[in-house]
């Protein structure tokens, strides 16, 4: 914690209170943060092993590889991929869908040695996990540890932090270099955003509040400089061991990823016209108790909460219309993560640099196209 210099008359002896007072105000708000940790991760792992054995969640074709018994839904998806990664290692001399991975994480399965790289896996993500919520609630410019921590704990799709990937470190890695940037310690935030970006493609973009928030050119150039250098680092090791100075870019195009990122822009014209074509009469009525609510709302309440009425309608109407689970969860996610853009914009100065550092994920997201349509 900065000191601060005692003004002309000020009581040494009292400004050492008011600090060791600060101090434990911050150590049990960290508690704070680590008890809603903690309940999260019972009740993510209790939905988990619950829906497993009750047969909710069930993998009838034995599609994935069931590591870690009834825990072995947080093994699915692309866990796959980072473990081929860590045994075989990238290809020499040509591209493929091994480089859409970033490096840090099979490099973590590869040091696990005689440890089951699914129990290694397991483990670090747990502490990982930990850590985030730790770091969100030191980051959190107002200083409000708890309701930080219960905001990640809220989020729709927080329950994928505990799946086996490099996801949560990265959150982790970032949250604490914001928190460590805010407390004058550029050197170290810039350490930790550099594992940032080598664990995810978007770990880069905490490079913006880093440079925004950091005191001093130096402390700019260290802070936001090195996820940017960790960033290009990934990229020249894949073009010198691919052959191909786009072997990234190349891979997330591959048909397998179902990505086709703004093109997909295209398809919702035909969703729609599609689901007039089935069910016109009740997207009709739909749409006209949604303006005549929203024409209510706003009468009574204001413009600003008759938006919010007319966006949570239209939210919901996608939502409905979404063709797969994984679109489900997607657009879930993002139909709440941009309203809260918002209202970090509207909080003020000081969140601009976290308004800023969202919108960029975001957008970074949706344009490449791992939010689908």
């Amino acid at each position: 914690m900065a000191q601060r210099v005692p003004a002309v008359g000020e009581d040494p002896a009292r400004l050492a209170i008011r600090g060791r007072i600060a101090a434990s105000v911050a150590q049990h708000a960290l508690l704070a943060a680590g008890v809603v940790w903690a309940i999260w991760l019972a009740a993510v792992l209790g939905v988990v092993i619950g829906g497993v054995e009750a047969g909710a969640i069930s993998d009838p074709h034995h599609s994935w590889l069931h590591y870690g018994g009834p825990l072995w839904p947080l093994f699915t998806w692309d866990f796959g991929w980072y473990h081929s990664v860590a045994e075989l290692g990238y290809p020499h001399g040509h591209g493929g869908p091994f480089y859409a991975f970033f490096p840090l994480w099979p490099l973590v399965l590869r040091a696990s040695g005689s440890i089951p790289d699914w129990a290694a896996a397991l483990a670090v993500v747990i502490a990982a996990s930990g850590l985030a919520f730790l770091g969100v609630a030191a980051s959190n410019p107002s200083g409000q540890a708890r309701r930080a921590a219960l905001a990640l704990a809220c989020w729709p799709g927080s329950f994928m932090l505990l799946l086996a990937y490099p996801d949560v470190v990265a959150l982790a890695a970032a949250a604490w270099a914001a928190a460590l940037v805010l407390r004058g310690r550029p050197f170290l935030a810039g350490a930790l955003g550099a594992v940032a970006a080598v664990a995810r493609p978007t770990g880069f973009l905490i490079a913006i509040p880093l440079l925004l928030v950091a005191r001093g050119p130096r402390a700019r150039a260290v802070a936001a400089g090195a996820p940017l250098a960790a960033a290009v680092a990934v990229q020249i090791y894949f073009w010198r061991r691919s052959g191909d100075a786009l072997a990234f870019i190349h891979a997330q195009e591959l048909p397998v990823w179902n990505r086709n990122g703004p093109s997909r822009f295209s398809k919702w014209p035909g969703h729609i016209a599609h689901a007039f074509s089935v069910h016109a009469w009740l997207l009709i009525a739909g749409a006209l108790v949604g303006v005549v609510l929203a024409a209510l709302v706003a009468r009574r309440f204001g413009r600003w909460y008759a938006g919010a009425v007319a966006y949570a309608l239209v939210a919901a109407a996608l939502l409905f219309g979404a063709q797969t689970p994984q679109s489900r969860i997607e657009s879930a996610v993002l139909a709440v993560a941009v309203p809260i853009l918002g209202v970090l914009w509207w909080l003020g100065p000081r969140y601009r640099p976290w308004a800023l550092f969202a919108t960029a994920v975001v957008a970074v997201s949706f344009l490449s196209g791992t939010v689908t349509s």
